[in-house]
């Protein structure tokens, strides 16, 4: 039985589909993506996240982790922009996917001051899309080749429309919050800023707005994907789609967040969308070439499973905390606003001396730091090893007080915790101070 059932699952994960809808998606993405970075790139964010700062808090432990000196990143989008290009019209796709990921991933690492879902999104899809036959239909790769293939395995689609509903769903369960469902925080911090809206602005100035979108995007989440997956309720459920983004880009600076949304899920619609008949000679019971990395594949999704629950194996609360806060899809679930005195004082002499945080760090750099716990610490050590390299021992304090989502500011850190005894790690940050319970809380 649990054999048949095996084969069964396989039968239908290798069973050709029409690869028009893998087709389109890598059309629309790869224009996309080739529009943002040329965005970026007009709008002088590569001189502002590269050039400008002294300091950088790259991801992880990618503490090496720097821009390319001189005109080099203005090289390295410019490339990105001739990628996203090359993976729009399917030229060499998969090894132009590959390097987008790898020239992107690297872009965004190099600073977390800058994360944003969005990006780690873009990531994980063209990662897809270098293993993806995306190429093999309406491509330059199936013109230069004589060979075009119009079915893809089945897997392929539910890869990708996995990928893009985890955005969706486990941005839902991240909204199983008290401050989103029992406060309406942050919405009630930000929608006063949107009331000049036109059309809508009238109605956002109503004190059920916030309440009533805060609730209705935790439902809108946790069900799109399957609603999307279901043909009955599929035109409808696309259709609150486009006008949510469309409502969202709209109200708030998110960049091409819904663009890149609403691109994306059209691959829950059936797989020959794109096409309005079949060419007469194409056959869709053709058995379609490659399979796929079985256990690859398999580790992927389990990752992606795991990835955004990681936080409830930490105490405390997540938003105070941030201990697996990054790639969870907690968008939207965040307004911090903090302020960081740091004190270096010598070992030896005593000395105290009190840091300019402007002196180091840009005016975003420094509205992030003095909010997120792991950038405070980093840029502790960052002081540190500055004053080793005068050959001063240090030790550095930090004053901390940061307002989460509305409440009354509270002290971050122990102002007598000499932050460079604390190694960021894969544990708990228990060097920080639990959350003052101000009204209705969850973790």
């Amino acid at each position: 039985m649990e054999s048949a059932t095996k084969t069964a699952i396989e039968r239908a994960l290798q069973e050709p589909v029409d690869g028009a809808s893998l087709a389109a998606f890598r059309m629309i993405f790869g224009t996309l993506l080739a529009v943002a970075a040329a965005r970026f790139l007009a709008t002088g964010m590569v001189q502002e996240h590269y050039l400008t700062p002294r300091v950088f808090f790259p991801m992880g432990e990618l503490t090496w982790l720097r821009p390319l000196p001189g005109w080099g990143m203005y090289g390295v989008w410019g490339v990105l922009v001739l990628l996203g290009g090359m993976i729009a019209v399917g030229l060499v796709t998969r090894a132009a996917a590959a390097l987008f990921c790898l020239l992107f991933t690297y872009a965004h690492a190099i600073d977390k001051t800058h994360y944003l879902n969005h990006y780690y999104l873009v990531s994980l899809l063209t990662a897809l899309l270098a293993i993806l036959p995306a190429g093999n239909l309406w491509s330059l790769d199936a013109l230069r080749s004589g060979q075009v293939q119009a079915t893809a395995p089945a897997w392929t689609l539910y890869l990708l429309r996995f990928q893009v509903g985890c955005v969706y769903f486990f941005g839902g369960v991240a909204k199983l919050k008290g401050d989103w469902l029992f406060r309406a925080q942050p919405l009630k911090i930000w929608l006063p800023a949107a009331q000049d809206t036109p059309l809508i602005g009238p109605l956002l100035r109503l004190p059920a707005t916030p309440w009533l979108m805060s609730w209705t995007g935790a439902l809108y989440d946790l069900t799109i994907p399957f609603l999307l997956l279901w043909s009955r309720s599929r035109p409808f459920a696309y259709l609150a789609l486009v006008i949510f983004h469309t409502v969202t880009g709209a109200l708030f600076n998110i960049g091409m967040f819904p663009l890149f949304m609403v691109g994306a899920s059209l691959l829950f619609l059936p797989p020959s969308w794109p096409r309005f008949r079949l060419p007469p000679q194409t056959t869709l019971l053709d058995k379609p070439r490659g399979g796929g990395p079985r256990w690859v594949l398999v580790v992927y999704v389990v990752v992606q499973v795991l990835l955004p629950l990681r936080h409830w194996i930490y105490p405390g609360n997540v938003l105070w905390t941030e201990d697996g806060f990054r790639f969870a899809w907690n968008v939207m679930l965040i307004e911090k606003t903090g302020s960081a005195e740091f004190t270096v004082v010598d070992r030896i002499t005593g000395r105290r001396e009190y840091v300019r945080n402007r002196d180091y760090l840009t005016p975003l750099q420094e509205k992030a730091m003095a909010a997120q716990p792991d950038l405070l610490l980093a840029f502790a050590h960052h002081l540190a090893r500055e004053h080793r390299t005068r050959g001063r021992d240090v030790a550095v304090y930090v004053d901390a007080f940061v307002s989460l989502n509305g409440r009354p500011p509270a002290r971050l850190v122990p102002p007598d915790l000499d932050l460079t005894s604390i190694r960021e790690g894969w544990g708990p940050r228990s060097w920080i101070l639990p959350l003052p319970c101000v009204g209705v809380t969850s973790s």
